[in-house]
């Protein structure tokens, strides 16, 4: 039986930013999250079937995720964490988006 293991990258779109404890208006940039995860076409379907859900969704697998701005960054994680020594069929892998992050939208 095939678990779906991989390293995820997401990129999504911020606009807001925390800064010295409010949140700040920003011009439009990618950010980048890294997760370990399985089952990783349930993104897809989420996105085709039940848009309303993805954000959650997207919220458990990378919810707790450091954010970086800077891809090469983010793939340097991905790598350390595969050479951890977790289960990967995948590997590393991208996922673009132009979506936000729930916890990177302020209104």
């Amino acid at each position: 039986m095939s678990a779906d293991n991989g390293v995820y990258i997401l990129r999504t779109i911020r606009t807001w930013k925390k800064g010295n404890g409010a949140y700040i208006r920003i011009p439009q940039e990618y950010v980048y999250r890294v997760a370990f995860a399985s089952a990783i076409d349930n993104f897809k379907w989420y996105k085709e079937n039940q848009p309303y859900n993805l954000g959650y969704y997207m919220w458990k697998i990378w919810g707790y995720s450091i954010v970086f701005t800077d891809f090469e960054k983010a793939l340097n994680t991905a790598y350390e964490i595969t050479r951890r020594g977790l289960p990967t069929e995948y590997g590393v892998n991208r996922i673009d988006t132009d979506l936000v992050f729930p916890t990177d939208s302020f209104l």
